[in-house]
């Protein structure tokens, strides 16, 4: 595993880095208790079964996964990928894309593809609340709100998947863990799904929350079947039948 040389004091921001069996990661120090940096700084995994399941189910294809945060998932998601295949990406919070674009530079990712926004049903500019109102930085709990209150937020731009993503490229999974708006960034992909069917892996803990995403999503693409197939960690699969 190759790893370029970073100068950590040379950045706009203090950070700290992590290693595990897939990559180098770049951590801002105000982000060390998040639950994600946490399992970075032990050399753990975030979320290995669905690593695991991503990797089993791509094929060929191209893959989209974010929030990226600081890009815990971003280096095992890229060795998996077929040649000539990308990861599609995206992170709202300013500092957690500062990270990541580290993170990225420090593995020599070149088949990743990292925008700086926030992904909806349709594109605009909404606050993304990045700290609580006790002052504590939320990383990757970053979340978008429909107004300004109640702690820190930054106006970010928010975009469809569908513009994010070239439409000649080919996907095969749809990841995302973007905070409780999964359905909006799912509405903003419609042609991306109608066309490549990919395996669409969303969070969802409770239950009843994952039966209303797989009635949605039989009722936004009856014509692909979709059903959930296994819930993974936070994840649940839903396979187009």
């Amino acid at each position: 595993m190759h790893f370029e040389k970073i100068d950590f004091d040379a950045l706009s921001f203090a950070a700290v880095s992590a290693i595990n069996l897939y990559g180098h990661y770049c951590i801002p120090e105000e982000f060390q208790d998040r639950e994600v940096s946490r399992l970075l700084l032990g050399s753990e995994v975030n979320e290995p079964g669905t690593l695991r399941f991503i990797r089993t189910v791509a094929g060929t294809g191209d893959v989209i996964s974010g929030g990226a945060f600081v890009g815990d998932m971003l280096p095992a998601i890229s060795s998996f990928l077929s040649p000539g295949a990308l990861v599609h990406s995206f992170e709202p919070n300013p500092k957690s894309f500062a990270a990541c674009e580290v993170t990225l530079a420090l593995n020599s990712l070149t088949n990743v593809r990292l925008h700086p926004v926030a992904v909806a049903e349709a594109p605009g500019t909404l606050p993304l609340l990045i700290a609580g109102s006790d002052g504590a930085p939320l990383g990757g709990m970053s979340t978008l709100v429909q107004k300004s209150s109640g702690g820190e937020t930054v106006d970010v731009k928010v975009t469809t998947l569908d513009a994010m993503v070239d439409p000649t490229r080919h996907v095969s999974v749809l990841h995302l863990d973007v905070e409780d708006f999964e359905w909006a960034a799912v509405q903003g992909a419609r042609r991306i799904i109608t066309e490549n069917a990919p395996v669409l892996i969303l969070e969802a803990t409770r239950p009843w929350k994952q039966r209303e995403l797989e009635r949605r999503l039989q009722s936004a693409f009856p014509d692909l079947g979709y059903s959930l197939f296994a819930v993974v960690e936070r994840n649940c699969f839903f396979i187009a039948g």
